[in-house]
């Protein structure tokens, strides 16, 4: 324990000076740990606004307030710094002697106070001399333990004081000023102290924007009519006299947008009405910002003004929404398979948007029935058209109206809603003629029930009647059982509508089955998938893996249905119906590979994009099979036989020459890569392109033309039958013997063809000269020497069948005859060129589509590469937002 302290007379011992130096610097410390925390804040304060001012914020402010935000800024600063100071100065207290020896004891880990302890002194002094030795001692230790005297740095206390990271964010303000102020760093804080006032009731120059937005329906693009910074509604006042007024014609029901921007005021929008003149306030929606929305429904003059200036001015007509127009083409009429076949045009100033035809029956006296009309919707060739000429087939046989005059009335329909209606024309409409006894009874007995409902207990007796005679009917037990099931329920059950509409449909598959076995059924599902697709090729966005498959159904369809014409011409002609068998013309006649043909090329257009003219095609091909009836060809003559068989042949030796020439290029290319040269560079001329430039494998330059890719798919045709050149790689000595085997044949043909007709064209002979060339070539082993030759050889084929038919021609109608067109396909008056190895009878109806135009192979795919480009780069997301916009709409219309 400390001694006991008493009053003496001498004076405490002072500490060293080592330890007056510890204690000294121990209280500035603890004085500045305690002064911090009271003066950073403003200090944070004050470097704040030096990394602002350094930065040009407050002169920046200033410009967009008129200096007010400047000061206002200032004066901010100045109250927050003074604030904070204050409360630091108040909380602050001085660090004293006592603070400064426990701080110094604390930081050397000394117990017991031992600074404290050095100003102590002995009571009773002088008394005890062994008290005071004993005192000297202690008080000599204690000075030892004070030689390892230390103070610690300041305690950092910013993460308390400072929990968000203030300092950082106001550190990097305050060296990005310096870095941006470096040129001038005391003329930014100078202009940071001066801020400049202006006064605050200026208001800015008004701007204009106006816009009118038509209905969407129309189509119509929005029409701009003023824009800020543009003359007739920019920048500035405008008086009445200085803005000449604009006469615009909009559609009906469009909208008028217009912004106003600053000017002194509430602009107001003022139109006519009637007599007087009408004025409407803007609404604001921001500072100084105003703007109104007002539909336009009659014309009228229109002007802006704010301030008692006028901005614009406008005179409005107003353009009606006209009703659509709709007419028949022609007199409705049925097919050959009695198909409702409407032949209509239709119009309308913004676009169609449904055409329907509404069917009335007619009772006995001519009036219309009080039954519901039926309704037939007619298929649009595309889609917003504002002009439309279009055929739709309606299968309305298993209708109960079938065979039953009626009214029948177009009625078109537009965005709108407006109707426009044609005029009323009176037909039949189509029955299917039964030539069965049994179904023509059934089909009767199903026309009663339309008009004599009330006789049902006699109809039910007399299909009673034909069910009692199963040997009529082939004896079927489905046809005994429905015409007892239909006898019945007409005998136990009220004529109600529901009943008598399902026992029609009974009656009507009863007298389908008795008639055509599965062939109704086939036509039938044919109808069903022609309708679906003409409605998917309608929408804006169809699927097209659902259109792929509804195709691949549709060639099904098609096979199924000329099996079924096929098998029923079979049991007609067995059944002794021969005489009712008519004879066509060949060029009429239409083969399997025709329809399928015209099918595949319609899918073509789908991949490519071409969607209305792939529509055509398949309304065209619908139409066709309408129109198709089972039939033989008229007997031909020995000159037309010869001529048809020499076109055969010639084909035939074309296709194999193709096939050759493919093969002998083939063998160029492996005799380069076995060299290491770069295929197609041997034997090629100075600046023909190569392949995939535009020419095909061994065509020379100026054969792009008269070589298309029809010739090489007759060539892989050729090919796949086993002709000459369609094997593997062959050596360039079998090659010269398949080409020497060539040419021999094109003698013989050419022989018998002088004999015959007593002159050969000349180009025959030019292909054997060709040959020869290419077959010289390939006997020296030089396959890239004999393409070219070869593919003249080709060339000159072609254009000797052309010679060839036009010489045919002219024999026979020199003889009195006619001669058929090879390449007329049953189109008189065609006076088109046509060439025999490509366009041949019955090969394909897509060289003449009733005025439709068809894009060719190369336009397919040229549009098919663009198409497949554009996904492409849609799906590049670098792109700029402009670009994909765009591109997006392109995929849309494609």
């Amino acid at each position: 324990m400390r001694p006991t302290e008493a009053p003496s007379d001498r004076t405490p011992p002072q500490p060293t000076r080592r330890v007056a130096r510890q204690l000294a610097f121990a209280r500035a410390i603890v004085g500045w740990e305690r002064l911090w925390p009271s003066i950073w804040v403003p200090l944070l304060l004050i470097a704040a606004f030096f990394g602002i001012a350094l930065l040009g914020v407050p002169a920046a402010i200033g410009e967009h307030t008129g200096g007010w935000g400047h000061l206002a800024l200032l004066v901010g600063f100045a109250l927050a710094i003074l604030w904070t100071a204050r409360r630091g100065a108040v909380a602050w207290q001085p660090a004293a002697d006592a603070d400064a020896a426990r701080r110094l004891e604390r930081d050397s880990a000394l117990t017991h106070r031992p600074i404290s302890g050095l100003s102590d002194r002995l009571a009773g002094a002088g008394r005890d001399p062994m008290a005071e030795a004993l005192w000297e001692a202690h008080r000599r230790r204690q000075e030892d333990r004070l030689a390892g005297l230390r103070v610690r740095a300041p305690e950092p206390a910013m993460a308390r004081l400072d929990p968000f990271g203030a300092r950082v964010a106001v550190g990097l303000a305050l060296i990005a000023g310096l870095a941006v102020a470096a040129p001038d760093p005391l003329g930014r804080m100078a202009e940071a102290f001066q801020p400049t006032l202006s006064p605050l009731t200026q208001a800015p120059p008004p701007t204009l924007d106006v816009w009118i937005n038509p209905p969407a329906y129309t189509g119509r693009p929005p029409m701009l009519l003023a824009r800020a910074g543009q003359p007739g509604g920019g920048t500035g006042v405008a008086t009445a006299t200085e803005t000449t007024p604009k006469r615009l014609a909009v559609p009906t029901g469009s909208v008028l947008l217009a912004k106003v921007n600053g000017g002194d005021g509430v602009p107001t929008l003022a139109f006519a009405a009637g007599q007087a003149e009408a004025a409407r306030p803007f609404e604001q929606v921001a500072e100084q910002a105003y703007q109104i929305e007002t539909p336009i429904t009659e014309g009228t003059a229109l002007a802006i003004r704010q301030g008692g200036s006028e901005l614009a001015a406008w005179t409005l007509t107003v353009l009606p929404d006209l009703k659509p127009s709709v007419a028949f083409a022609e007199p409705p009429q049925g097919t050959e398979r009695a198909t409702l076949m409407v032949h209509y045009t239709a119009s309308d100033d913004y676009g169609l948007a449904a055409v329907e035809a509404r069917i009335r029956r007619l009772d006995s006296t001519g009036a219309a029935t009080g039954e519901e009309p039926v309704v037939l919707a007619m298929v649009l060739p595309g889609s917003g058209l504002e002009a439309a000429d279009a055929k739709d087939f309606h299968d309305l046989t298993p209708h109960p109206w079938a065979g039953q005059p009626v009214d029948m009335t177009l009625v078109a329909r537009d965005e709108a809603g407006q109707e426009g209606v044609s005029e009323t024309v009176r037909l039949i409409l189509p029955e299917r003629q039964f030539t069965h006894p049994v179904a023509r009874a059934v089909i009767e007995q199903r026309k009663r029930l339309v008009t004599e409902p009330h006789e049902k207990t006699d109809i039910a007796e007399v299909l009673m009647s034909l069910a009692a005679r199963p040997q009529h009917y082939y004896d079927d037990a489905v046809t005994f059982l429905g015409l007892r099931l239909s006898a019945g329920r007409l005998v136990m059950n009220d004529a109600t509508p529901a009943m008598v509409a399902d026992i029609q449909s009974l009656l009507w598959d009863i007298a389908l089955r008795i008639e055509d076995g599965e062939m109704s059924l086939a036509a039938r599902e044919l109808r069903e998938l022609e309708r679906r697709l003409m409605e998917m090729l309608a929408q804006d966005n169809p699927d097209d893996a659902e259109l792929e498959r509804l195709m691949e159904e549709l060639k099904q369809a098609i096979d199924k249905y000329l099996q079924a014409m096929m098998e029923q011409m079979r049991q007609q002609m067995q059944s002794g119906e021969q005489q009712e068998m008519q004879e066509v013309d060949p060029s009429q006649m239409v083969e399997r590979k025709d329809l399928m043909d015209m099918v595949d090329r319609a899918r073509e257009m789908m991949k490519a994009g071409a969607k209305d003219a792939a529509r055509q095609l398949l309304s065209q091909l619908r139409e066709m099979m309408e129109n198709l009836r089972a039939g033989r060809p008229q007997m031909m003559s020995p000159e037309q036989m010869a001529a048809q068989e020499m076109m055969r042949q010639l084909q035939e030796l074309a296709e194999r020459q193709q096939q050759l020439m493919d093969q002998t290029y083939k063998q160029h290319q492996e005799g380069d890569r076995r060299e290491g040269q770069r295929p197609g560079e041997m034997g090629q001329m100075p600046g023909q392109p190569r392949e995939g430039q535009g020419m095909r494998p061994g065509q020379r330059p100026g054969q792009e033309g008269r070589m298309g890719d029809g010739q090489s798919r007759e060539a892989d045709r050729g090919g796949r039958r086993g002709q000459p050149g369609a094997g593997g790689n062959a050596t360039p000595e079998a090659l010269a013997r398949m080409q020497e085997q060539l040419r021999r044949q094109l003698g013989e043909f050419m022989r018998k063809l002088g004999e015959g007709m007593g002159q050969i064209p000349q180009p025959f002979g030019e292909a054997e000269r060709a040959m020869k060339e290419a077959g010289d070539a390939l006997g020296r082993s030089q396959p890239g020497e004999a393409v070219g030759p070869q593919g003249d050889a080709v060339e000159r084929l072609q254009d000797g069948a052309q010679a060839l038919a036009e010489a045919m021609r002219q024999n026979q109608q020199a003889n009195g005859g006619t001669a058929p067109d090879p390449g007329a396909q049953g189109q008189p008056g065609s006076d088109r060129p046509r060439d025999p190895l490509r366009d041949r009878p019955n090969q394909g109806y897509a060289t003449d589509e009733g005025g439709v135009e068809i894009p060719g192979e190369s336009d397919l795919l040229r549009a098919r590469r663009i198409f497949d480009e554009l996904r492409k780069r849609s799906g590049d997301r670098s792109r700029p937002e402009l670009e994909l916009d765009y591109i997006e709409r392109l995929l849309k219309r494609f």
